[in-house]
C-alpha cells in the first residue's frame, strides 16, 4: 500500500522523478511542464526491468495536477491500480 507520505514533498519533483513498486507494478512520478502549466505525470509499467529498459508499448501514462491535492489523488490512484494491474 502506498501512503501519501511515501510520495515525498511536492518540491522533490522539481528536481527529479520518484520511482517505486507495488504488487508487481512499477511506477514513476515526475513533474512535466508544458507552456506555463506544470503537471505530475505518472507512468505505470510491469515489474520486469527498469523504466529506461521497459518497452514504450508497456508503459501507461497518466496526468495529475501539480499540487498537494494531485499527490493525494496519485496515492489513491496507485493503490486502486495495483489491484488490477496489468489486466485492464
Amino acid at each position: 500500500m502506498v501512503r501519501r507520505i511515501d510520495l515525498m514533498a511536492l518540491n522533490f519533483y522539481k528536481k527529479e522523478p520518484l520511482t517505486g513498486s507495488l504488487s508487481g507494478m512499477r511506477y514513476r512520478i515526475s513533474m512535466t511542464v508544458e507552456g506555463e502549466t506544470a503537471e505530475l505525470t505518472v507512468v505505470l509499467y510491469p515489474d520486469e526491468v527498469c523504466f529506461e529498459k521497459t518497452d514504450e508499448s508497456k508503459k501507461q501514462y497518466y496526468s495529475f495536477p501539480f499540487s498537494d491535492e494531485g499527490l493525494k489523488q496519485i496515492t489513491e490512484f496507485l493503490n486502486k491500480k495495483a489491484e488490477t494491474f496489468p489486466e485492464e
